[in-house]
């Protein structure tokens, strides 16, 4: 076993408290080169987030070694972070078909698959082993094949992403509730979160095709189009729209264009993790253009919708639970 195997086996061991004194000492050894220590703050963050969100359990420390080194590692797929731009992700690997079984639909059969979560107040930047560069938005899951690229590329996404996909010979399929996004090689919106009745797909460049889930077209965009599609109803309405508002979120921007207060709150809900709530009224109908951004506190977003719109908002601190942000009229 070379350097960089036993690394990572040792690893492994001791992030599953499993590490025998001798092995402990053998990796701080290791750790003495500058490339596995930055590798091992990494596996650190992503261990405090994993305890943050949800536990792992049953992952002994060989199946973990010879799957996650095997099928991760060995396959390539990258997961690019940037630290001072976008937060921590949160990655889940599942390598046994029991549980994938209880943990989603029978109807996905994967023998193995990543999940990456991003916890609501949080975004980041992900590479996926075709080159395909993808942003994944606050609250969003993104879920794919650990042999993703060798015969077929297919994710499934509950969220929003924004796709820079890599151009081969093998479709790129996106799945969202029930219905899928088909490319080569293009850059796309996709916003499909699961409490919204609605889902869009917003094309940039390239063309993208829209099916159902069982395959059969929908439609087929051109840049700078957008589809809407009323879950509820299951009609859709296509539109030309700037595609700047609907990529503004990668750099940390939230871009609206007269877009209603009670559109504005679900974004601004999920972004700071709080709970909006609007008094009896049409308050929820006003609408807002301007340029939100993601790093200011929530206090400040706040302050700048008083000024601006006729409306006042009550801020109530909950210690265990979603803090509320009360919106009534002036």
């Amino acid at each position: 076993m070379n350097n960089n195997d036993k690394f990572w086996e040792l690893v492994t061991a001791k992030i599953h408290n499993q590490a025998t004194k001798k092995e402990l000492a053998e990796l701080d050894m290791l750790l003495e080169n500058k490339q596995n220590k930055t590798d091992y703050r990494k596996i650190e963050r992503l261990k405090t987030d994993l305890n943050k969100v949800e536990i792992l359990s049953h992952v002994s420390r060989s199946h973990s070694w010879k799957k996650i080194s095997n099928e991760l590692r060995d396959k390539k797929i990258q997961l690019c972070y940037s630290i001072l731009k976008y937060a921590a992700i949160v990655i889940f690997a599942f390598f046994l078909g029991s549980l994938f079984t209880n943990q989603f639909n029978n109807q996905d059969k994967f023998s193995g698959y990543a999940e990456v979560r991003v916890p609501l107040g949080q975004m980041s930047e992900m590479t996926l082993s075709d080159g395909t560069e993808v942003w994944l938005n606050s609250g969003t899951t993104l879920r794919y094949n650990t042999d993703f690229g060798k015969k077929e590329r297919n994710v499934s996404l509950k969220g929003e992403a924004f796709f820079d996909v890599s151009k081969t010979g093998t479709p790129f399929i996106v799945k969202f509730k029930n219905r899928e996004v088909k490319v080569l090689g293009t850059r796309f919106n996709v916003i499909a979160y699961d409490d919204e009745n609605s889902s869009q797909v917003t094309l940039v460049e390239g063309q993208v095709i829209v099916n159902n889930k069982l395959g059969k077209r929908i439609t087929e965009l051109k840049p700078s189009e957008q589809i809407t599609i009323d879950e509820l109803s299951n009609k859709s309405i296509i539109t030309k729209v700037n595609t700047d508002f609907y990529m503004s979120w990668i750099d940390g921007k939230m871009v609206f264009n007269e877009e209603k207060l009670s559109t504005i709150s679900k974004k601004l809900e999920r972004w700071y993790n709080v709970k909006i709530k609007f008094e009896k009224g049409i308050i929820g109908d006003l609408n807002f253009s301007g340029t939100i951004l993601k790093n200011k506190p929530l206090d400040q977003i706040v302050s700048v919708f008083e000024i601006l719109m006729p409306i006042k908002i009550k801020y109530t601190h909950v210690p265990e639970g979603k803090d509320i942000v009360l919106i009534s009229k002036k």
